[in-house]
């Protein structure tokens, strides 16, 4: 995929989730069960985390040409979850709001700085396992994104708000 695809796919998955959360009180931001147990800031420190390792990897590249980022090496993924979770579970919802701009900003940056050929050749990152780059980005950034916006905005509709 086109770098300026995968850009503006990650602006409208940012975009579909913030109008998920538009509106939403910081007592809403703290109620428990958006998604399972987590609250709503906690669904965010979530995509933080996730986000957060994307964008070590593509900053990174260059040391991922034989051995693969960490992002990729993840094997329970629910363990990693759950660690992520007790990290930030006692950070405040200003923190996290802030992390989740930023690592956002650093994201698309770190897309930016990639060219067309190393977000779409599937032969070039052997721990890709065949697909592009660009796939590493859609999963744990876009779909992910979409995924968690879609979820809240049930979750809303359940709550009244």
């Amino acid at each position: 995929m086109p770098k300026v695809d995968v850009i503006a796919n990650l602006r409208t998955a940012r975009a579909r989730l913030l109008e998920a959360i538009d509106g939403l009180t910081d007592d809403h931001m703290l109620q428990v069960g958006a998604v399972g147990i987590w609250s709503v800031k906690d669904v965010l420190a979530h995509l933080v985390a996730w986000e957060a390792e994307l964008v070590t990897a593509l900053s990174r590249l260059e040391q991922h040409k034989r051995t693969p980022p960490r992002i990729v090496e993840i094997e329970d993924i629910d363990e990693w979850n759950d660690d992520q979770y007790r990290v930030s579970a006692a950070r405040p919802v200003d923190d996290i709001w802030e992390d989740f701009e930023g690592v956002h900003k650093h994201l698309i940056q770190a897309v930016e700085d990639l060219d067309d050929r190393t977000l779409d050749d599937n032969r070039r990152w052997p721990w890709m396992e065949g697909e592009p780059l660009s796939y590493l980005i859609d999963e744990n950034a876009i779909w992910h994104e979409e995924e968690h916006a879609e979820d809240i905005s049930n979750w809303r509709a359940t709550q009244g708000f």
